[in-house]
Parts: structure tokens; C-alpha cells; sequence
């Protein structure tokens, strides 16, 4: 069997958070210095669906991943059920360029170009990765992601969320429960988060939301009218009658009227 190499290269290929300049660069440094490395079209897809590589991944010690921003990347390996150990090390392609990347996996990868100098030849150039155009089934996978080290389990979210994407697990603790159920682009749950606990790795305006350090000042009341007005392209008002449906019939089973008395 052929050993899990120690990188693992996201290409974030379905959105346009990550500049593809340096996504071209990385995979140019990894190809040319004959490192070991595995890449992936998305790692949001694979944790979408919980996909066994990336708990095969997670059992690498020592691994680099570069990808996004850490906090982002941790949450998505424990979404998929397979947690990142503490010597992972994640390298961010939204905050770093690709010679910063590079030079900080040369200690464990010979990256560097290297002159045939009458002893062993250099490593052949790695084959580069292809990545398909459209992902599986053509659902791009935007949803979120909960950071649990900050998650207070207020619901607000569970509460505020209209397309059925959050739900209680068996714990009490809310969970994301249907991540394809989720809106393309609205990241409005994470705006009243009053923790900063909700993560969109795909959010492409950077700060917390999108994995950062640092918390939101409050809610943001001109982003999230933005969000809504997105959510009105569609038929908002039908998805609220439904909601309120939802909730009176789940409010009758639980409370059941009494017979009258005679």
C-alpha cells in the first residue's frame, strides 16, 4: 500500500476565494521539486460527504495542509468526523503568497529545483493534478461549518435558518445537519451568531466568517439585509408559511390539547 503523503493540496476549485495565481504557483513549486503530495479539487465537497480520505489524511502525522484559513480547515476535518491532530500544520493561500508557502514546506519536501551534479538525478517533475470544471452533481458545496470551541448552542442559527440546514443532535448540541439544504451565497446565519461560531470556508470577503481569527463586532445590519435580499429571490414568504407550519405541527405533537371534558 502506498503511504498518505504529509501535503495535501486543496485547489478550492469551485469559487474564487483563493487567488488563482498563487493556486498556480504552489502546484508549480510541489510539481517541480518532486514532492509528495496528494491534491483535491475541494476540500469543502469531500467533507460535505464525509469522504474516508480525509480521515485518512487525518491519521498523517505531521501533515501540511494548504489550504484556507486554519480555524476553516480544522472545522471541516471535524465536520467529516475525522479531527486534525494538534501537529497538523495548515498553510492559508487567502493570506499567503506562494514562495511564503513554499519556503515553509521546504524543510520537509525537497521543493527546490535541484542541478544534476554527477550523483542521484533529481526527482522527476510530479505529474500535474487535473481538476474537473463542475463539481459532483453540480452542487457547489457552500455551507457551514460550526466552530465548536466557540459555540455557546444558543440555536440562534437552528432558529434563524429557513431551508432546514441545522438540526439538534442526539447530544442537544445543534448540528449541520443537511449542508446541501443550505443557500447558495447567504451567509446570514453567521451574521447573528453571537459568537462567531459559524464558519462559510467559501465566504469571500475574508474575516471570521470565513474562518479568520477575531470575532464579528455585532450584527451586521447592512450585510445582513444583503444576505436577505438574496434569500427574497426566491419565494422567502412561501419557505416562512412552511416554516411556521413546521413549527405548529411539531407544536401540537409535543403539546397535545385535551379532550373536553364532559
Amino acid at each position: 500500500m502506498t503511504a498518505t503523503p504529509k501535503i495535501l493540496y486543496c485547489h478550492c476549485a469551485y469559487a474564487d476565494t483563493v487567488p488563482a495565481d498563487v493556486k498556480e504557483a504552489v502546484l508549480d513549486g510541489l510539481g517541480a521539486g518532486g514532492a509528495a503530495f496528494e491534491a483535491v479539487a475541494d476540500l469543502c465537497g469531500l467533507a460535505a460527504r464525509r469522504d474516508p480520505a480525509l480521515a485518512r489524511f487525518a491519521r498523517v502525522r505531521g501533515l501540511h495542509v494548504v489550504a484556507c484559513y486554519p480555524r476553516a480547515v480544522r472545522w471541516l476535518f471535524e465536520y467529516a468526523g475525522a479531527p486534525l491532530g494538534e501537529d497538523a500544520t495548515i498553510h492559508n493561500m487567502r493570506r499567503s503568497g506562494a514562495a511564503d508557502i513554499l519556503a515553509r514546506l521546504a524543510p520537509y519536501e525537497q521543493l527546490a529545483p535541484r542541478e544534476h551534479t554527477g550523483g542521484n538525478p533529481p526527482p522527476p517533475p510530479a505529474a500535474r493534478p487535473t481538476f474537473a470544471e463542475t463539481p459532483p452533481d453540480d452542487w457547489v458545496p457552500w455551507f457551514p461549518v460550526i466552530d465548536y470551541a466557540r459555540c455557546k448552542n444558543c440555536k440562534q442559527c437552528l432558529e434563524f435558518c429557513l431551508f432546514g440546514a441545522y438540526a439538534l443532535g442526539p447530544d442537544g448540541r445543534v448540528r449541520v445537519a443537511a449542508p446541501d439544504l443550505c443557500k447558495l451565497n447567504c451567509p446570514a446565519c453567521a451574521r447573528v451568531c453571537p459568537s462567531s461560531a459559524i464558519i462559510f470556508p467559501k465566504f469571500p470577503e475574508g474575516g471570521p466568517i470565513a474562518g479568520d481569527d477575531g470575532v464579528l463586532p455585532g450584527v451586521s445590519e447592512d450585510g445582513l439585509k444583503a444576505d436577505l435580499a438574496r434569500l427574497a429571490k426566491g419565494d422567502v414568504m412561501d419557505l416562512l408559511r412552511r416554516r411556521a407550519a413546521r413549527a405548529r405541527t411539531a407544536a401540537a405533537k409535543k403539546y397535545p390539547q385535551e379532550p373536553p371534558r364532559p
